[in-house]
């Protein structure tokens, strides 16, 4: 416990699935946590079982598809708890499988939005509290179909491929603000998420037999659980990953290493 102890993080997309596992535990780990999401009722949900833990949490309205509710993240965390020490972008939209040909102009420009210029704005908006604090930790939650892309997925595997590019840059730039850039790859997760990548007959499946299809194919017979995604986010902000940046750390049960499997 208290590996993040007096770190101040924003952790996007936190009212449910990865974002909402990783609060709780930076919560637990000592963090004072801004949980932000699009629907405030589930941030707040989140907060709420953070303070009857004893954590310290405080729920935050915002929309990253827009440069004032990243402001407003940011603002958030400083009013409350006075600076700013973690960015976890881990908010992003999904895509339905679809043939290239299908995805329309603004599909695809909407993904792009929220996936990339929406982490952009929001590491825009951390970058001078990071400053203040002496350096910083920028997190983002990628996919392992940003390096193995499956069809039907046009839009969201390049906009999580450029999550990678992006927080190369910025690990490369920012060191000399002792500012660190590292990116986590989920494979399939037992999260509502998983649900909403799907199509066709799939699309009416339970998320429990979703969620039972895709562990047949993992090796360990299981999905990923967003507190597998939790526990490597909080080594990545904590000081025993001080000597990494701009690396993409792999978080899918050994399923890129399983070829053959579908």
């Amino acid at each position: 416990m208290d590996r993040l102890k007096g770190k101040i993080a924003i952790i996007t997309g936190a009212g449910s699935g990865m974002g909402r596992a990783t609060a709780i535990k930076f919560a637990q780990e000592g963090a004072k946590v801004v949980v932000a999401d699009i629907a405030v009722d589930k941030a707040e949900a989140v907060v709420a079982e953070i303070k009857a833990a004893g954590g310290e949490a405080v729920a935050c309205q915002a929309d990253i598809a827009k440069s004032e509710d990243c402001q407003k993240m940011v603002d958030t965390a400083v009013k409350a708890f006075g600076g700013l020490n973690v960015l976890y972008n881990n908010a992003a939209l999904p895509q339905k499988e679809i043939e290239f040909q299908n995805c329309s102009d603004e599909e695809f420009e909407r993904i792009m939005r929220v996936n990339v210029q929406g982490a952009f704005m929001a590491c825009k908006a951390a970058y001078p509290e990071f400053l203040k604090a002496g350096g910083g930790v920028f997190l983002a939650t990628a996919s392992l179909g940003a390096i193995m892309p499956r069809g039907k997925s046009i839009a969201y595997s390049p906009s999580k491929a450029a999550i990678i590019c992006m927080y190369k840059v910025l690990a490369s730039e920012l060191a000399k603000d002792n500012i660190r850039a590292n990116v986590i790859l989920p494979g399939p997760t037992a999260s509502p998420m998983l649900k909403q990548f799907m199509a066709g007959d799939r699309a009416t499946m339970s998320d429990e037999e979703i969620a039972n299809a895709v562990s047949a194919s993992m090796p360990f017979g299981r999905c990923v659980e967003p507190t597998d995604v939790a526990d490597a986010a909080v080594f990545l902000a904590s000081d025993e990953a001080r000597m990494i940046t701009g690396e993409t750390l792999l978080v899918d049960g050994g399923r890129s290493v399983a070829r053959g499997r579908d």
